[in-house]
């Protein structure tokens, strides 16, 4: 569930289907790269900075299919 809140209620929405299993792949992998040393701050700012770059990526076309 995402949420969404203003001054008065909190509303609850359900994710798709490809968001829990992205949140699900990313959890395991930062555990994974967590117990190889790496803080979680680390992680936070170089998944967020990869993510930058892939969305810039698929923007300007630039991606090559498999």
């Amino acid at each position: 569930m995402t949420t969404a809140c203003d001054e008065k209620q909190i509303e609850l929405k359900p994710i798709s289907n490809c968001r829990r299993e992205v949140e699900v792949a990313m959890v395991e992998m930062l555990v994974s790269l967590q117990k190889r040393g790496w803080s979680a701050a680390e992680l936070a700012l170089e998944l967020a900075d990869a993510s930058e770059d892939l969305v810039m990526l698929i923007a300007t076309k630039k991606l090559r299919p498999h």
